[in-house]
């Protein structure tokens, strides 16, 4: 009698092991595609001839966080982003549009009153947004489904002025124009390698972008860039720390895993962990039946 009473302790132990990595391995699962776009709404914008690429992507960084974390879907000013960058600093306070009317705005202290009367309709008092991705391809990932687009970089040159299907580059010292500043909303990890006109990557994979020429521009703004870029978009890639309303309440970034790569996990074994992933699940099924047997039997 001790005997069985034992056994079946053992087995019931093997279960609820084999049921618990089960169960782990579902919640902790990462979709192999991703479009922010099918949760929220996301403006496209245009930043016209300012040169103010930096701050679009900022703000709608911070539009998406809103939308992801309290349902709030504002319309933030970029050109009170912009003004507030030069004068201050320093991130601060975020005003809508209709207060702070971004179009042929420019920055200087003749309309700093202008700028006063806004901050007075502030619906953000402020926020931090220096939590970095560096190369981190899960925590990005992570961060994107939970908090909304990363700001990003990527260098300007003729395959982003002339978008054809993918953006992908092998040689580092290609002719640029610049850093341009980009928002990451979303991934494909089976975008077919063959929908890269000007370079073929070896592998299957892009990140998808929103960037701020507006619709006419890429696939109604948005664009997709290899995950081998030469420029890797999560060389410079952030998120948003925190950031508090304007009524006091703050609002944290709080990821499972918070730890900082330096290497970036490529492709092919992200794969090769998936895979090993499904081995141990039907191991542990096998485990579940087997013990379920033994018990019947006992």
């Amino acid at each position: 009698m001790a005997k069985k009473i034992l056994s079946s302790i053992i087995l019931i132990i093997l279960i609820f092991t084999a049921v618990s990595s089960i169960v782990y391995a579902t919640d902790e699962e990462i979709p192999t595609k991703y479009d922010l776009r099918d949760e929220i709404n996301i403006k496209v914008e245009n930043q016209g001839n300012k040169d103010w690429c930096s701050y679009y992507a900022e703000t709608k960084m911070i539009e998406t966080y809103l939308q992801k974390t309290k349902g709030l879907s504002y319309d933030l000013s970029e050109g009170y982003l912009a003004n507030w960058s030069k004068f201050n600093g320093t991130y601060g306070k975020q005003v809508l549009e209709s207060d702070f009317p971004t179009k042929e705005y420019t920055v200087n202290e003749t309309n700093q009153k202008k700028f006063n009367e806004a901050t007075s309709k502030a619906v953000v008092n402020s926020f931090e947004y220096e939590m970095s991705f560096y190369k981190n391809v899960e925590t990005v990932k992570k961060y994107i489904i939970n908090y909304g687009g990363a700001f990003a970089t990527i260098k300007c040159d003729k395959q982003m002025d002339n978008y054809k299907g993918g953006i992908y580059s092998s040689n580092k010292t290609t002719e640029n124009r610049g850093i341009h500043g980009v928002v990451i909303i979303g991934w494909d990890d089976n975008y077919s390698k063959d929908n890269f006109i000007y370079e073929k990557p070896e592998t299957d994979g892009a990140w998808l972008i929103l960037n701020s020429w507006g619709s006419n521009w890429g696939n109604n703004g948005t664009a997709w860039v290899s995950y081998e870029n030469c420029n890797n978009l999560l060389s410079n890639c952030y998120g948003i720390e925190s950031l508090t309303l304007a009524n006091g309440e703050i609002i944290e970034t709080k990821l499972e895993d918070e730890k900082q790569e330096t290497t970036e996990i490529p492709v092919i074994e992200q794969q090769e962990v998936k895979e090993t992933n499904k081995i141990n699940d039907v191991q542990n099924i096998f485990i579940v039946i087997f013990a379920v047997a033994c018990i019947l039997l006992i």
